[in-house]
């Protein structure tokens, strides 16, 4: 309204003088005045629930104390398999009574290093902001420093882990020292316990180039100096520490050097904690629980920081193993080949549920896709011709967790070592070192900001398969995993049908006499839509009208339905959803619920939005491809702080009761959490609060979400933009649909946009016909220039009469192969060859496409580039 109003004035004054110009300026403040105020009231009242506390589950009773002596002992036995322990090197054995397959934690051969006898690795992060590793073996399991107690169907092990000394150099060199010591206490005794015979000529060589690379000398003023800013690298640490030892130079000595220059020593006690892990066995399952609440640390330094769980847990060796794979949810899902250790690139590393975001956000991510699904597999063919395979599976914790992969060589020469792994991680603290001038600024000055401990009982469920197991496998095991998890029953829908986003209401900026002003603009009328949906006649289709609420996509806060008076008026919104049947034509209204940008509803930043690691509200703008940074003369998007999400989303519930289908934009993979210092929310309890809320939109209405995490499966009809693609990292060999596998008859799935892709339509309607994936398009009726240079620009190519005849006959070709495939029900999936899958339907028929833009003859077939067949049913 007020935009309209201020576009009038701005008409009225065109021909008018100065007094003219005042009077009208006047009137606009006026009005926006009367318009505004009221709303400001109507919607500062943002409830803010309190803060929910993590449900611990708390430690499993003991049995009894199992003797760290005794040797193997048998815990428990489920569905063919047999859990022990050996109390010694406490490997975790599962073996499979039938096949004789076994699973072990631990990889303790003549080669192995001690993260191969590790069924934990832990990193802590001390105040002076450095980080220590530290593995099971070396500081608990071969000292005996652990606790072993028999609970019901396993083990509870609490590992005891410690550092008989200090690496904290400044406990051991000084940070200044005058020249007449430096000589005398550093060259003079290294040089005379060489004479003394005590240290070797080359050993004394490489302490005084760890000196020369650590001290720079200040002539001016008579001293050296450590001129790291920072940390020095740990291996230079340790040989710093090494020497002080060798020529003797102690406590007194460091405190009298640094005294002399106002310098305060403070000795820290030596780090220590006590971490606990349970293990049991499941229906089969190998379950392993870390509850980080039962953490303890001697030294309050220092904070636990992040749990690598059964690093070797499954590894296959490159010297036994001859074939397999490893599987990550990476996009759609990625495989890479056993043995394929390349050491141009580092070990895959990625965060579940993108769950770095806060602490990366200022620069353009490093990968295309994100892992939506905590799971994580891997299977391997001996020489002997034996196979096994497991899959992990986060259950609790994921928000925290990270996938890991380390590729083994047959050939160690260059790089690497014999052993291929896979295995989660996950951080028990979060943290950021912060740019104290800002994430752009030429100046390095950092601080630390951490969330603390965050209390999570972190929990990975291992399935196992003695004998050949395919992805496909992995894939229908964890979909049944699922379905047992959520209560989720299969259903398939044969009918053909498109799935259509439609832009309607944008913000534009514009000027007038030099001074900015916004207009909203509907790009697709409530008139204009009905027109193309009868235009569309016989097409059976869904709708995500984007734009419709509280100021369009240029959105207010969400705690209420405001429709944008740029679409046009409510009868005309009454006749659009006449249109729409809700069984062959559906309408889904779009609202953003978390994300912010018009602030004039009553939104304040600094107390309802989402706070960073700096301190401040959250600022999301577009990046700049080019450089890969945030454009500032973007719009800014803000984040609502999770206290206040359920407010909104029960107002927007409410106030949207005659809308019964929602698409929600932004809940379905948006990682969450509030990093204020004074309250912060972690991610798992932010994490809840969406899940809360979620439940609550889908017990109202029917709904469908952005390519949402696998954790919100349970609450939608519609899974939008499910990419048929993985990050192609360079070791990995192939990208497989795991994720559609998965999802197959959970719920309903589209592609990415057809008409918004540099690919042919072609390579969209390979997806429709291999997963049952609905093919999408982006639509408005209006031009899509009129948003260049925009917020919106990356809209292009949208405007319905240029495309209908597109996307007629992509419907028309994927009507007809649905009908000669009838079904969607996938009962197999595999490879023939690079990018050439084969799929086979409950009807019996088989799909085989080709994602190469060449021709290719794989088992048989012959296929034209990006080409497909359909094998009659």
């Amino acid at each position: 309204m007020i935009n309209r109003v201020s576009g009038a004035a701005v008409r009225r004054i065109q021909g008018a003088g100065i007094k003219g110009l005042l009077l009208a300026l006047l009137a606009v403040l006026i009005v926006a005045a009367i318009y505004y105020v009221p709303r400001y009231v109507e919607h500062a009242n943002i409830k803010r629930q309190a803060p929910p506390a993590y449900s611990r589950e708390g430690l499993s009773a003991s049995i009894g104390k199992i003797d760290n002596k005794t040797g193997t002992v048998r815990l428990a036995s489920s569905e063919g398999k047999e859990l022990s322990i050996d109390t010694a090197t406490l490997n975790i054995k599962v073996v499979d009574t039938k096949s004789g397959a076994e699973w072990n934690s631990i990889y303790p051969d003549e080669k192995s290093g001690d993260l191969e006898k590790s069924p934990m690795v832990i990193k802590f992060l001390g105040k002076d902001s450095s980080m220590r590793e530290w593995d099971a073996y070396r500081y608990s399991i071969q000292n005996g420093s652990y606790t072993l107690h028999q609970i019901n169907n396993g083990v509870q092990i609490v590992f005891d882990l410690s550092e008989t000394e200090s690496y904290r150099l400044d406990e051991y060199m000084p940070a200044k020292i005058s020249t007449e010591n430096y000589q005398k206490e550093f060259l003079d005794a290294l040089d005379q316990k060489v004479k003394e015979g005590k240290i070797s000529a080359d050993q004394a060589q490489k302490y005084k180039e760890a000196l020369e690379l650590t001290y720079q000398l200040d002539q001016d003023n008579g001293y050296y100096f450590n001129k790291f800013a920072g940390l020095p690298p740990l291996s230079l640490v340790k040989e710093l520490i090494q020497f002080s030892k060798a020529v003797e130079y102690t406590t007194e000595m460091l405190m009298a050097d640094s005294q002399a220059y106002g310098i305060s020593v403070t000795i820290t006690k030596p780090a220590r904690f006590l971490v606990t892990m349970e293990v049991t066995l499941d229906q089969g399952d190998l379950v392993v629980k870390v509850p980080t609440y039962e953490t303890q640390g001697d030294n309050d330094f220092y904070t636990l920081q992040n749990i690598s769980v059964l690093p070797s847990f499954g590894l296959a060796s490159a010297e036994k193993a001859d074939d397999g794979y490893i599987l990550v949810p990476d996009g759609s899902g990625a495989l890479f080949r056993l043995n394929t250790f390349n050491g141009k690139y580092p070990e895959y590393d990625r965060p579940v549920y993108n769950n770095t975001y806060y602490d990366t956000l200022y620069v353009m991510p490093e990968y295309p896709e994100n892992l939506t699904m905590p799971v994580f597999g891997m299977y391997g063919t001996d020489q002997t011709g034996k196979s096994r395979g497991f899959m992990g599976i986060i259950e609790k914790g994921a928000e925290l967790g990270h996938i890991k992969v380390q590729l083994g060589a047959k050939d160690t020469s260059a790089g690497g070592t014999f052993y291929n792994k896979v295995y989660s991680a996950f951080d028990s603290m979060q943290y950021s070192r912060v740019k104290v001038f800002g994430p752009y600024s030429d100046n390095d000055a950092r601080f630390l900001a951490t969330t603390g401990l965050i209390p999570v009982d972190y929990t990975v469920r291992y399935k196992l398969f003695p004998g050949k197991v395919t992805y496909y496998d992995l894939a229908k095991a964890y979909k049944e995993y699922l379905k047992e998890k959520y209560n989720l029953k299969d259903s398939y829908n044969t009918t053909p049908k498109l799935f259509l986003d439609v832009i309607g209401t944008v913000t534009l900026k514009k000027r007038f006499l030099g001074i900015p002003y916004k207009e909203n603009y509907s790009m697709t009328k409530y008139s204009q839509l009905l027109a193309i949906m009868k235009d569309m006649q016989g097409i059976d289709k869904i709708v995500n009208y984007k734009g419709v609420f509280n100021n369009g996509l240029n959105n207010s806060i969400g705690n209420k339905a405001e429709l944008a008076g740029a679409n046009g008026s409510k009868k005309e919104l009454d006749s659009l959803m006449k249109y729409f049947d809700g069984e062959r034509n559906s309408l889904f209204l779009n609202a953003d619920l978390m994300r912010v940008t018009d602030t004039s509803g009553g939104f304040r930043p600094k107390s309802n939005a989402l706070y960073g690691y700096d301190g401040k509200p959250v600022e999301i703008r577009k990046y700049l491809y080019s450089i890969g940074i945030f454009n500032r003369f973007s719009t800014k998007q803000y984040l609502l702080n999770p206290l206040y999400l359920s407010d909104t989303v029960d107002k927007f519930i409410k106030k949207s009761k005659d809308y019964p289908n929602l698409f929600v934009e932004d809940m379905g993979s948006t990682y969450y959490a509030h990093y204020n210092p004074r309250e912060i929310i972690d991610p798992v309890i932010a994490g809840s609060i969406v899940n809360e809320n979620l439940k609550k939109l889908s017990d109202h209405k029917t709904i469908a979400l952005e390519n949402p995490n696998i954790d919100k499966i349970g609450y939608i009809r519609y899974a939008a933009d499910i990419s048929r693609e993985s990050s192609n990292y360079g070791t990995m060999y192939v990208s497989i649909p795991f994720r559609q596998l998965v999802m197959n008859g959970l719920t309903e799935y589209t592609t990415l946009n057809v008409n918004m892709s540099s690919d042919r339509s072609d390579y969209f309607l390979l997806q429709a016909f291999e997963l049952g994936s609905i093919p999408k398009f982006t639509i408005s009726a209006e031009n899509a220039d009129i948003l260049k240079n925009t917020d919106y620009s990356d809209y292009f190519s949208i405007q319905y009469a240029s495309l209908k005849d597109k996307i007629k006959d992509v419907y028309e070709k994927y009507s007809r192969g649905l009908a000669q495939i009838g079904s969607k029900e996938i009962v197999g999936h595999r490879m023939l060859d690079q990018n050439v899958f084969e799929t086979t339907y409950a009807s019996g028929a088989k799909v085989i496409v080709n994602y190469n833009k060449f021709p290719v003859s794989a088992s048989g077939y012959h296929l034209d580039a990006l080409g497909y067949l359909i094998e009659g049913r």
